[in-house]
């Protein structure tokens, strides 16, 4: 937004964005953030790794206050704005992301062979939302928007994570400076 401060991220109130965060590979986190009616905040929500060893799963829902401009220490891609979301109550928001994947796998490779990412998780917990009336104005069916969705993030966030790559490269490349080694 205009007027920002270099390094900061003002999201607009009552509003759900989609982020992207750089992983390896060209693969992302993907996570929802949710702020509240005066922007001050921001509740991320996602599916991730937290291994328990009391109950033995691998992933799981979690959701944590968050300033947006010290998301998670890695490099956010993006944060993509859903047009037409009206915040249901905050408890509703919840039991919708909590009861998206009630369960998980023992291991990661399980989810993930089981169709359990957070990407996945991101698109069934805005699939619920658009069934039940909290996203609206969208073109076609729900599901049309939410590949046309998926497709315009992925491109976006590979051509931003590119991009960094490269500004990244090229401002190590002018800076390292290698070691003299005895071997």
């Amino acid at each position: 937004m205009a007027g920002a401060p270099t390094g900061s991220i003002l999201l607009e109130p009552a509003s759900l964005y989609v982020t992207t965060t750089q992983l390896s590979e060209a693969k992302f986190h993907w996570a929802l953030i949710e702020t509240d009616s005066t922007a001050s905040g921001a509740i991320r929500h996602h599916w991730h790794e937290r291994p328990n060893t009391r109950t033995g799963l691998a992933e799981g829902y979690g959701c944590q206050r968050i300033q947006p401009k010290s998301l998670t220490g890695r490099v956010v891609l993006g944060y993509f704005k859903i047009r037409g979301y009206t915040a249901p109550l905050p408890e509703t928001f919840t039991d919708i992301c909590a009861s998206t994947f009630p369960s998980s796998y023992p291991t990661v490779p399980e989810n993930r062979k089981n169709g359990i990412t957070c990407r996945t998780w991101v698109f069934q917990v805005l699939s619920t939302l658009c069934a039940r009336g909290y996203i609206t104005g969208y073109q076609g069916t729900i599901r049309h928007f939410l590949e046309c969705l998926e497709r315009t993030i992925t491109e976006q966030s590979r051509m931003a994570d590119n991009s960094y790559l490269t500004t990244f490269y090229h401002q190590r490349i002018l800076t390292f400076v290698s070691r003299v080694m005895v071997v």
